[in-house]
């Protein structure tokens, strides 16, 4: 065990190297401590904020997802609710139920309590990943800061929403991902399968990075390889039996379809035909996938402008739903730091397929190709949904960090000798 913890951690033995990575992480940690406070206490006090640290479960569940997951999550755990399990698979809902179960009233309070260690074991989950690709301490205080200075992470810790356990994964994906850890392509697909049963969407990432998974074992036996890829898929057969239990049909989630349909078709519809949103959702309600996709292959134009605008204008360059209240400074923050954050992903977009495809750069290709890639797909999988303000690209904050100071470290570096 203590060899293996110096592999993840690169560390050969205690010693000075060491000593200065605990420094730096117990620095930013109290730093993230302090920046927290601030903002809890100053946000409590801010008239209609949704905030309060006196008493956190009063508007724990204000968001209206968040009262699915709370039903799911009595559901899960035998308490008389409307299972949705349908539309929120079980991992965050059984978190929420078994904390309802266990502590009762105060079962809100721990909640906002574990979702602050989740806040904080993600930053400490980047900054080693940051470390060890990078071996600069510099750097993983540098990354790390980012991180837990953006407003809307720090919010959504109030609010019984999944967002902290996603980004919790992610970070958890990105420091396996960092590690000399010879099974780490095993173990980043099991955090995968427990991504895709907190968030669906993640089931194109799963698929992609499964493939890729059997491509470079194919000489391992068969029987082995399925096995193990079982074995990583244990929390999606679980939502699977749940599902088709409840519902006779097994299901990861078909809130995805329904997003699709209300907010990216129903939308192009609307401006195409020029009526009013709601009357376009009365039009296309027995549309199937088939008469959705035929409608939007018509209407090209549209279809491209509805995709941008939600994309840009509606979850990338915009504030934070979850930021409110009467003259909060935090809502101008959430949306500068989100439209300098665009500015940053249009520079580093060549940048990143540069240091990938070129070859005067060889290090950590891998890890940063399947990082950015993540990073890539569920932020273009926003294109068909609004409404959120920032919510559903929020989570990728730990990927692009990561990626844009590994990068800007190997293109900075001196260039490798060309051979002879």
């Amino acid at each position: 065990m203590k060899k293996r913890l110096q592999t993840f951690f690169h560390f050969s033995k205690p010693g000075p190297a060491q000593k200065d990575l605990l420094l730096g992480l117990l620095l930013v940690l109290v730093a993230a401590g302090l920046y927290y406070a601030q903002w809890a206490y100053s946000l409590s006090f801010i008239v209609d904020s949704k905030i309060d640290i006196f008493e956190p479960g009063q508007f724990f569940w204000w968001a209206n997802d968040s009262h699915e997951y709370r039903a799911t999550g009595d559901w899960l755990v035998g308490r008389p609710a409307e299972g949705l399990i349908d539309r929120r698979p079980w991992l965050y809902p059984l978190l929420v139920g078994l904390a309802r179960a266990a502590f009762d009233e105060q079962g809100e309070t721990v909640l906002w309590a574990l979702q602050i260690v989740m806040w904080l074991a993600s930053l400490a989950f980047l900054y080693f990943a940051l470390y060890n690709a990078t071996k600069r301490t510099a750097l993983a205080v540098l990354g790390s800061t980012l991180f837990f200075s953006h407003p809307s992470i720090l919010v959504l810790t109030f609010h019984g929403m999944t967002e902290m356990l996603n980004i919790l994964l992610l970070a958890a994906l990105v420091w396996l991902l960092s590690t000399g850890l010879k099974g780490r392509l095993l173990y980043a697909l099991l955090v995968f399968s427990l991504l895709t049963v907190t968030k669906p969407t993640y089931q194109f990432q799963l698929g992609l990075l499964g493939l890729y998974f059997v491509l470079r074992n194919l000489r391992m036996p068969r029987l082995k390889l399925a096995g193990l890829l079982a074995l990583v898929l244990v929390p999606v057969w679980i939502q699977l039996s749940l599902t088709t239990a409840t519902f006779g049909r097994p299901s990861l989630s078909n809130i995805g379809a329904d997003t699709f349909k209300k907010f990216f078709v129903g939308v192009v519809h609307s401006h195409t035909e020029g009526l009013g949103w709601r009357e376009s959702l009365a039009v296309i309600e027995d549309w199937d996938l088939g008469d959705q996709l035929d409608y939007l292959a018509a209407h090209p134009r549209e279809t491209i402008l509805t995709f941008r605008d939600n994309l840009v204008d509606r979850n990338l360059w915009i504030g934070s739903y979850f930021i409110r209240g009467e003259n909060n400074r935090m809502q101008d923050f959430a949306q500068a730091f989100n439209g300098a954050s665009l500015f940053v992903h249009l520079i580093m977009l060549p940048l990143v397929g540069y240091y990938l495809l070129s070859n005067r750069t060889s290090r950590h290709k891998e890890t940063l190709a399947l990082i950015y890639l993540t990073f890539l797909l569920q932020t273009l999988v926003t294109g068909i949904s609004t409404g959120q303000e920032d919510r559903l690209i929020i989570t990728g904050v730990p990927l692009w960090i990561f990626t844009y100071l590994v990068v800007a470290q190997g293109l900075l570096a001196p260039p490798q000798p060309e051979n002879s």
